[in-house]
């Protein structure tokens, strides 16, 4: 599987019907969207949880856990594809943190 953007739908509230990028095959790990500032514009991107595109790529690809992080990491954390580059986001840990 190779990860890439394909061209994804927007509309929310009073926003107007917007073009936005997204991860080719993984539309169920999108959890939301947001706004983020980029060179001064706001811009609408989809947000997607690393842990459930981690679900995606175990179950349907057969990866091991170990495999989907390095796939993620090198094939979408990392990944910068535009200005509307989805987020992805993970969940914090109580222990990972001083909170």
């Amino acid at each position: 599987m190779q990860a890439g953007p394909t061209q994804g739908m927007f509309l929310e509230n009073n926003w107007k019907r917007t073009e936005m990028k997204r991860w080719t095959d993984l539309d169920k790990a999108i959890i939301g969207t947001t706004l983020t500032y980029q060179a001064g514009e706001r811009v609408p991107v989809f947000v997607y949880s690393g842990d459930k595109i981690v679900s995606i790529l175990i179950n349907r690809d057969g990866m091991t856990r170990d495999e989907a992080l390095d796939f993620i990491d090198f094939n979408i954390d990392n990944a910068y594809i535009g200005k509307d580059t989805p987020l992805l986001v993970w969940p914090v840990i109580d222990e990972e943190y001083d909170l």
